[in-house]
């Protein structure tokens, strides 16, 4: 299975795979694979600050971590001459500063997570570069730091999850030091490979090791949810919505 650039609810796989980790969580809720990490005993773990939330209403992706440390810059930015200059700061930084970037061949389906190092207020992600990463093949960005042009984010659909909203670039504030490795993110572990899922509720992180098995209960819970919705559904007189479409997501999962 290939992912496809959708990344607005929608679906990335046309089918559930075994071999393709990402593909098992499409369709759960945060809340259904929080219940399957309890069942396992896995109380509290990879439950992220509820502060690290998604910037618009009804984003919702799932896949497997790609990640990024950050840490202040301590080092400021120069004062700049001319308006090319400031108009191309970013580029005059990176060029005189380090700056880890993640590997050009992840495979599509990826989710970025990024540790801010509690840095200082620094819109690290925004309209543009958000875009690029699902370019890039991403399907979600998290990040416990910040992330600007809010209104362009939320207008053009891009799957960004923030702390905060911030104003100010990159440039004398912020340096990302290493990439795929194991970090910290919204009071969370994360390692590359982690299976990571955004929706209304909040941020999950599932460790790799336990991905399949909570995959199944997650599930199975989910499918025991929509059942007793949809009498509900028939008891109010209610039209049945995607929510309570069972059949589509027993589908969706018969080879598994």
């Amino acid at each position: 299975m290939t992912a496809t650039q959708t990344n607005v609810s929608g679906a990335q796989y046309e089918k559930a795979d075994p071999e393709n980790l990402g593909s098992l969580y499409q369709h759960l809720r945060v809340c259904d694979v929080v219940d399957a990490l309890d069942g396992i005993g896995y109380f509290n773990i990879g439950l992220m600050d509820r502060e690290v939330r998604p910037l618009w209403l009804g984003m919702t992706f799932w896949g497997e971590a790609a990640t990024i440390r950050c840490v202040p810059s301590n080092k400021p930015m120069w004062k700049l001459g001319t308006t090319e200059d400031i108009v191309k700061a970013h580029g005059r930084w990176f060029a005189e500063t380090s700056h880890a970037r993640l590997p050009d061949d992840l495979k599509a389906g990826h989710v970025i997570v990024m540790d801010s190092g509690g840095g200082p207020e620094v819109g690290f992600w925004g309209s543009e570069n958000a875009m690029a990463a699902v370019l890039g093949g991403a399907v979600g960005v998290i990040t416990d730091g910040y992330c600007r042009d809010t209104a362009e984010v939320a207008a053009q659909r891009s799957p960004v999850v923030a702390r905060h909203r911030g104003r100010t670039i990159i440039p004398g504030r912020i340096q990302a030091i290493e990439t795929q490795t194991t970090i910290a993110c919204g009071g969370v572990q994360v390692s590359p490979g982690d299976i990571v899922g955004a929706d209304d509720d909040g941020v999950v992180v599932v460790p790799a090791d336990v991905a399949h098995e909570v995959a199944t209960h997650a599930r199975a819970i989910l499918l025991a949810d929509m059942r007793a919705r949809r009498k509900h559904y028939a008891s109010l007189g209610k039209t049945s919505d995607s929510s309570v479409d069972v059949d589509a997501i027993e589908a969706y999962f018969s080879e598994v």
